[in-house]
């Protein structure tokens, strides 16, 4: 959708949930935590093994409550 330019946007990292096991074990910093700070808006997730798909998927979660017609902000 991009309806949020990157620049109203913060995004912060960090290491995945411990413990999975299988290959991706020592995968990169994967979980991604955005945060849109003209309303407080915050999504976090870390469900897949990349941080650009985590980063895109809170971004969309953060449009979606934005777009929503109960949205309060």
């Amino acid at each position: 959708m991009d309806l949020i330019p990157d620049e109203d946007l913060e995004v912060e990292f960090w290491p995945p949930r411990e413990n999975l096991g299988g290959q991706r074990v020592f995968d990169r910093r994967a979980g991604v935590r955005v945060t849109h700070p003209p309303t407080g808006i915050t999504a976090t997730c870390d469900v897949r093994c990349t941080p650009h798909r985590n980063r895109q998927i809170a971004i969309e979660m953060i449009e979606a409550a934005l777009t929503s017609p109960n949205f309060m902000g």
